[in-house]
Order: structure tokens, then sequence, then C-alpha cells
């Protein structure tokens, strides 16, 4: 990404996860806290915010809705196979 964003060919854009967060994690302040250390990780690793853009996943409506459809149209045999299910269906 770092590469990619300073070449014109590509528009680069990089989002904080922080709505999967919302499984584990149910506090407000740390979920800010989280979302700004990827923030800062990005920024240290050498994606520049004047060049790429960075966006919070949360402030997208869209991402909540497309989850929730396919959500619902996921088959057990394609859930089974994801390594976060699995994880989930372990603990």
């Amino acid at each position: 990404m770092v590469k990619a964003q300073k070449e014109s060919t590509y528009d680069v854009f990089m989002f904080l996860a922080n709505m999967h967060s919302l499984t584990a994690v149910h506090n407000a302040d740390k979920i800010h806290q989280y979302s700004m250390n990827a923030l800062k990780m990005y920024i240290a690793c050498g994606i520049d915010p004047e060049i790429a853009t960075i966006y919070n996943q949360a402030d997208i409506p869209a991402h909540a809705e497309c989850g929730r459809i396919l959500g619902c149209i996921t088959n057990m045999g394609t859930m089974e196979r994801m390594h976060a299910y699995k994880d989930a269906v372990a603990k």
C-alpha cells in the first residue's frame, strides 16, 4: 500500500476495521483508543494521509448493511471454512 500510494495509477483507501471489535469490546473509549492506535500504525508504516484515504469503517452505514445481508445468505459450509467463525465456535 505504501508503494501503491506513490503511483498515480492507484487510489489507495485504507479503513479502520473497528466494527469487528464490537463482538468482543463493549467500551467506546477502548474502541476509540484501538482505532487511533491502528491509525498511528498506518502512518508509522508509511501511509501518507495526504495521498491515501484513511476512513473509519463505522462511519459508513453500508459496511454494516452489507455485513447483515452477507450474514443472511452465507451458508454453514462457507462459515465453517472461516477461521474467525471456527475460533468463535471453539471458545
